[in-house]
């Protein structure tokens, strides 16, 4: 079994583009933030990044903010809000049966995630043209409409914020933090899925694969 996982762990691990992802040690770097409250996590990115893209127009419609925070989940479970028996069986139902709708959530920020939260926090140099691979892997993560546009998902969220439906299902196999590791895959840094099914594991992941203090 043990070595079954380790076999799996290093077939599913995903190179990095050395093209962009370190950034230079001379020139410019764009920071973004990893987030996490210990079993979900999120990345913060200046809104700037995502402007003239269908997540641009996803986020214009929640937020003006200058800071955008972008999380994928379950669409029932990442929507429902508070504490009970039935969301916990709906939490079990997320995860074990497959082929789950999800949904993008973008959140305003007025400033840097570290200004807001003392902890959970990581910030992560990207180059420039890391960060628009990211700003594209995201945007590739939103399902369109008929007319092209993002896809409101209704449900209860806070101001200046907003649920847009997803293109790839969620299961056990494809959680929130998978996603979250996909977006910084895209964005140069190599990653690992199995590793990465847990914030703490995907912060280790980072650290031990991309250098991520």
């Amino acid at each position: 079994m043990t070595l079954a996982l380790l076999l799996v762990t290093v077939v599913t691990a995903r190179r990095g583009d050395p093209r962009l992802y370190p950034p230079p040690s001379a020139g410019q770097t764009a920071t973004v933030y990893l987030v996490d409250n210990g079993f979900h996590t999120d990345i913060a990115l200046p809104a700037q990044a995502l402007a003239g893209r269908l997540s641009g127009r996803a986020a214009a419609a929640v937020t003006g903010r200058p800071w955008v925070l972008v999380g994928y989940g379950d669409r029932s479970f990442y929507i429902a809000q508070g504490t009970s028996p039935a969301r916990a069986l709906d939490g079990l139902r997320s995860l074990f049966v497959p082929g789950n709708p999800a949904v993008l959530r973008f959140d305003g920020l007025a400033a840097t995630p570290d200004r807001i939260w003392s902890d959970g926090v990581k910030p992560i140099r990207l180059s420039p043209q890391g960060l628009a691979a990211m700003a594209g892997a995201i945007d590739a993560s939103l399902a369109r409409g008929a007319d092209g546009a993002p896809v409101v998902t209704p449900g209860a969220s806070e101001p200046q914020s907003g649920f847009f439906a997803a293109r790839a299902p969620f299961s056990l196999l494809h959680l929130c933090n998978h996603w979250t590791g996909e977006m910084l895959n895209a964005a140069g840094l190599p990653t690992t899925p199995v590793l990465d099914t847990l914030p703490a594991g995907l912060k280790l992941d980072l650290k031990l694969r991309a250098g991520v203090g």
